[in-house]
């Protein structure tokens, strides 16, 4: 893991990255407390203030301070992403782990399914999701609606691993031992596909964030007066606004672009083989290898 870490580092895209992530994070959380304003408080005689000391990025159409807006709005917008990702996360680790398990007719099926399920285009269902379900602003509603049709790619990353990994000998020797199928899923494969997932998470927040912008754009995001980027930037288009739209628009690209420098950071860092050819693998998730004694064997067999 040090030399993963280390490797991390070097990567200056990713370093830097992860400094812009880390700093909009903060701004997020520590903006709306530290603001002297009511962000839901509307006083017409300061709407649509250009930018001055007192509101950093002027006034909304309600004159309320933009600046902490756009600080709730981010809130909000990157725990929608997370939820969503968190259920992509467990529905591709189960359904990805079923199919690698299981005997070869039934992963042929599940991957078909999922096969069908890549052919249809994704925000398309996610509208008739959010229409069907009915559009009330609600926030689970929308993160319902972006999980549903996003975790295939994570269920083909963890049953390709899946496979790979059940030809090792560390699992064999767990089977000839006794150990159930859970036991061997939790214990030995879980562990060693941390790496594909870490990356395949972070690849899909991008495209989560988007979508929420997406289906704000809308109208069928969160309802106003909660904030988010989606919802901020719709305002600006609804009133042909280029700033309000600009504003929220910088702030999604800034978030999806660190995103991407930092998984493929990672995913770099996670693979052995950007070491030298006369070193010994260092431990990695995409792999399962660990460094023993001068020798690589499969993470298992060091514990």
């Amino acid at each position: 893991m040090r030399a993963a870490w280390g490797r991390y580092r070097g990567n200056r895209s990713a370093v830097w990255a992860a400094v812009g992530l880390g700093a909009l994070i903060l701004f997020c959380l520590a903006a709306p407390p530290l603001s002297p304003y009511d962000p839901y408080a509307v006083d017409f005689s300061q709407k649509l203030e250009t930018p001055t000391p007192r509101h950093l990025l002027g006034t909304d159409l309600f004159g309320r301070d933009l600046l902490e807006r756009m600080a709730l709005g981010g809130r909000t917008t990157m725990f929608i992403a997370l939820m969503a990702t968190g259920i992509i996360l467990v529905l591709g680790l189960l359904y990805g782990a079923v199919s690698g398990l299981a005997g070869r007719k039934v992963d042929d099926l599940m991957m078909r399914i999922v096969d069908g399920l890549f052919a249809i285009p994704r925000l398309p269902w996610v509208l008739i999701v959010l229409v069907l379900i009915g559009a009330n602003g609600s926030i689970f509603t929308v993160i319902l609606a972006l999980s549903l049709f996003s975790w295939m790619t994570t269920a083909r990353l963890v049953r390709s691993q899946i496979l790979a990994l059940k030809q090792n000998d560390f699992v064999r020797a767990a089977r000839a031992l006794g150990a159930r199928r859970h036991h061997i899923f939790l214990r030995h494969l879980v562990p060693n596909t941390f790496g594909v997932l870490l990356v395949a998470v972070l690849l899909e927040l991008p495209g989560i964030i988007l979508g929420e912008a997406f289906v704000s754009v809308l109208g069928l995001g969160i309802n106003a007066p909660a904030a988010t980027w989606g919802n901020i930037a719709q305002d600006g288009l609804s009133r042909n606004n280029p700033y309000f739209l600009i504003l929220p628009s910088a702030a999604i690209a800034l978030l999806a672009v660190a995103v991407n420098f930092i998984a493929d950071g990672l995913q770099d860092a996670f693979d052995p083989r950007r070491e030298g050819a006369s070193q010994a693998a260092g431990w990695s998730p995409l792999t399962g290898f660990v460094r023993t004694s001068g020798r690589v064997g499969p993470r298992s067999e060091a514990v």
